[in-house]
């Protein structure tokens, strides 16, 4: 059930930045953006699943090569003479493929809504504060010692498991315009701080340039840098894995 909210929840958001009219929403004197961004994630660091544990250690070439992607659609609204704005994010992403210690492979399904309010400091600079949902399943199919060969080993072990937690978010981002064409964005947080059952700590850094094509349609090129540390000891489940890579986008803007 819980996937299936989250699902209907991204749908409804990718839905209502699409189908929002350009007139009333200037009317209404607020700006909105909204982008979809297509990036490979490498993954760096350790997984414990009903205590089986495996290290990966994959850059985003070696994911590109088992087409494994994930897909980010960001909708972001700033009213027009005030400091506040706010923006959502749905994130997904399905990654599967072989680790080395032990010998196997995974399988990890990633689904994340985050909310944040904007509040701006001067012209580029604004903080941000709201609240990222994870939901994760993750399977662990572990090949078991090579046998002698007149007698056939055991097939591999599976180990399933699936977590959901709420993450406190805060942070900055900034913004300018190099050039009427050309911009550069920074954004950089923090969430979990081991607040109940929340990860220990996330980190987040994005660094984008973006380039206008016209007043409303722009491309984006960057890189991505997110760092998950959860633990949940009762179910003996670890995910503390850095997900790095490059990032495109497509931006369109309304107001």
């Amino acid at each position: 059930m819980k996937r299936g909210m989250v699902r209907c929840l991204g749908s409804a958001l990718l839905l209502a930045a699409l189908m929002a009219p350009a007139q009333p929403v200037a009317a209404a004197g607020w700006d909105w953006d909204f982008a979809l961004y297509l990036f490979a994630l490498g993954m760096d660091g350790q997984m414990v699943v009903r205590g089986e544990e495996a290290i990966v250690d994959l850059s985003f070439s070696d994911i590109l090569e088992d087409l494994e992607m994930a897909a980010t659609g960001h909708l972001e609204a700033k009213k027009r003479d005030s400091r506040w704005g706010f923006f959502g994010d749905v994130f997904w992403s399905s990654l599967g493929a072989n680790f080395e210690q032990p010998t196997g492979e995974y399988d990890m399904n990633m689904t994340y809504l985050e909310g944040a309010a904007l509040y701006s400091m001067g012209e580029n600079f604004s903080f941000l504060g709201g609240l990222r949902y994870t939901d994760m399943e993750l399977t662990l199919d572990v090949s078991p010692p090579i046998s002698p060969p007149i007698q056939p080993g055991p097939g591999p072990q599976r180990f399933e498991g699936s977590q959901s937690w709420t993450d406190l978010m805060i942070g900055g981002r900034y913004r300018t315009m190099i050039s009427k064409r050309f911009g550069f964005s920074a954004r950089g947080d923090l969430a979990g701080f081991g607040i109940s059952s929340s990860s220990n700590l996330t980190w987040n850094v994005i660094l984008l340039g973006q380039f206008k094509a016209t007043n409303r349609i722009g491309l984006i090129l960057g890189w991505r840098w997110f760092d998950v540390d959860y633990e949940n000891t009762d179910d003996l489940f670890v995910f503390d894995v850095l997900q790095s890579g490059p990032m495109f986008a497509f931006n369109y803007s309304f107001y």
